[in-house]
């Protein structure tokens, strides 16, 4: 549709036609600007940024840009699954588990391992305790201070008992027993054992059985000058 030019007032006083001309003309030309406007755009919607009848219908129906109902079903169903799964499965930010559902320590593997106060134990799953380190560390600085107070060693004699042989005493080479200290070591467990200086030519001891037999033992006769 054209846009058709208003008639304009036509009085023998000017005055007063253009009071009422005046606006009339103003209204023609925004209605030219208005329907230029409208003509561009029919030829060029996009340089106008405005959008197409065809180009809306285009993306409305685009399943690729919108989420679909199925998709959006889908999704829920993913979520309720999540939600389900963590409830039933993932465990709690503070739990515990029974000891018999953790792996036991070993020289291959890790693990939990029980602890131990026995000096002489020789078990390779479990580990030693602070105190028995320093009970080791103890009787180490008490040789170390015996060694000095004695002074250089002049002899040592060196015994290993089997495990037939009952308690009993040995016989050692002549010492000097205030000059003499003992060292006592076994083996197989850490059952007690004793032994003692008792003149300068035997030893006293005393043997503890591993069930049947007598566990193994050695010590050393220390002299010192």
């Amino acid at each position: 549709m054209s846009i058709q030019q208003p008639r304009r007032f036509v009085t023998t006083d000017q005055g007063h036609a253009d009071v009422l001309n005046v606006p009339i003309d103003t209204l023609y030309t925004n209605d030219q600007g208005l329907a230029e406007q409208i003509e561009s755009i029919k030829k060029d919607p996009a340089g106008n940024g405005v959008a197409s009848k065809e180009a809306l219908e285009s993306h409305a129906s685009n399943t690729d840009l919108h989420v679909t109902a199925a998709k959006q079903a889908a999704w829920s169903a993913a979520e309720a699954n999540a939600k389900k799964y963590t409830e039933q499965y993932a465990a709690p930010k503070q739990h515990s588990h029974p000891a018999s559902d953790l792996p036991s320590a070993s020289t291959q593997a890790r693990g939990i391992v029980q602890l131990n106060t026995s000096t002489g134990s020789t078990a390779t799953d479990q580990a030693a305790t602070p105190s028995a380190v320093k009970a080791i560390g103890d009787e180490l600085r008490q040789l170390i201070n015996n060694v000095k107070e004695m002074g250089v060693v002049k002899s040592i004699q060196r015994f290993s008992i089997s495990s037939n042989v009952p308690d009993g005493i040995v016989n050692i080479a002549p010492v000097n027993v205030q000059k003499t200290m003992l060292n006592l070591t076994t083996f197989g467990d850490d059952s007690t054992h004793k032994a003692s200086i008792i003149n300068s030519t035997q030893v006293q001891f005393t043997h503890s059985r591993g069930g049947e037999n007598y566990i193994f033992a050695s010590f050393e006769v220390i002299e010192f000058n």
